[in-house]
């Protein structure tokens, strides 16, 4: 069977670790030429090593920075010739912590990385996705955009906002049939997991190891299907809403959560 994604050119961005990786995984699975930004040299060495027979571009790129943006999509198209698929991966919290231990730069951090860095793709790969005519955009962004906390609200606020700009966009994009669509993952291993494990072993005074069957135990419990997410549980239904399969889905919400969201949204 012909792989579902075969000869599309897809860019993922922050696709080295976590959610992002699983994605670049799926996505090549699917017979999909890839382009991958990270601000990492030593993970996109890695990543290039891993998938060693692949078609698949890595460029270092600072997200926040729109020029940086606009070098790396030329690249896209100098490799590829085009760009049919658009993954806003990159995103995390910055520094962590609670209302009053954050400044006014973490929050403006946030928002640069969260939001700004969406708007930097989106605009850079918009005349190139008006040519494709399979052109999609899939943003992910977060279950605490709809059901925050009590931690990292400068986090929770930039989540809630790709929601409703992935809302925007979609019907911006509408009448050239460029498909937008949000992903809103639960709490899943990744490079923010383990950044919150070594936060909690120095708050705590105990192990890493410690810390990590700790989370592990307190996040489990939260969530009906009893077990914190993998990045190929958010990877599945990236590629999905990257095929033909889902030609008449846009401007929707997608959460995958093994239940934890509280409500049906």
């Amino acid at each position: 069977m012909k792989p579902e994604l075969s000869g599309r050119v897809a860019l993922v961005t922050g696709g080295t670790k976590g959610i992002g990786r699983a994605i670049v995984q799926a996505l090549i699975l699917e017979g999909a030429h890839i382009a991958v930004t990270a601000r990492g040299a030593d993970g996109l060495k890695k990543l290039a090593n891993d998938f060693p027979d692949t078609n698949i571009l890595t460029i270092s790129a600072d997200a926040t920075n729109p020029s940086e943006v606009m070098v790396a999509m030329e690249k896209v198209i100098e490799t590829f010739g085009k760009l049919d698929i658009l993954v806003n991966n990159v995103g995390g919290p910055g520094r962590m912590g609670g209302l009053n231990d954050l400044t006014d730069a973490d929050w403006k951090n946030a928002f640069d990385l969260n939001v700004l860095s969406l708007v930097h793709f989106v605009k850079a790969a918009d005349p190139h996705l008006r040519k494709s005519n399979c052109g999609r955009v899939i943003n992910i962004s977060s279950i605490s955009g709809v059901q925050p906390g009590t931690f990292n609200p400068h986090y929770t606020i930039t989540k809630a906002a790709t929601i409703n700009l992935s809302k925007y966009l979609a019907n911006y994009f509408v009448d050239e049939d460029i498909l937008v669509n949000v992903v809103c993952p639960g709490p899943v291993h990744s490079e923010s997991w383990e950044e919150n494990v070594r936060r909690q072993a120095t708050e705590r005074d105990i192990s890493l190891e410690d810390s990590r069957q700790r989370i592990e135990k307190e996040e489990s419990l939260k969530i009906p299907l009893g077990r914190v997410g993998e990045g190929a549980d958010i990877a599945g239904l990236v590629t999905f809403l990257a095929s033909d399969k889902a030609s008449w889905i846009t401007g929707s919400c997608f959460h995958v959560n093994g239940g934890k969201l509280k409500t049906i949204y």
